[in-house]
């Protein structure tokens, strides 16, 4: 078994977290935005239609999806931070190594 080290400064943490987290939310928020009107896309009968645009929100949905699931786990930390419980596993309740 290892020693525990320093005390992990909570403000610092709480502060890195926070703004981790807004800029997930601004790069969702460009992702999802709506298409500017006038600028739809047309997929035509022949192959390449659209293609690439296709493809292009294929991968954003993608990208949101862990988007989500990175925001869940930062809320996550910062709800442990709020009630006295960060770095303890929540499955084990041992101390999470820095």
């Amino acid at each position: 078994m290892t020693e525990p080290g320093p005390e992990p400064d909570q403000a610092a943490i709480e502060e890195e977290l926070r703004a981790h987290l807004d800029a997930l939310r601004e790069r969702r928020g460009v992702i999802t935005k709506a298409p500017e009107r006038g600028s739809g896309v047309s997929f035509g009968k022949r192959v390449g239609d659209g293609t690439t645009e296709a493809v292009s929100r294929l991968t954003d949905v993608g990208v949101v999806d862990s988007l989500n699931a990175t925001e869940e786990r930062i809320e996550r930390a910062l709800a442990k931070l709020e009630e006295g419980s960060y770095g303890i596993c929540d499955r084990c309740g041992e101390p999470i190594p820095a």
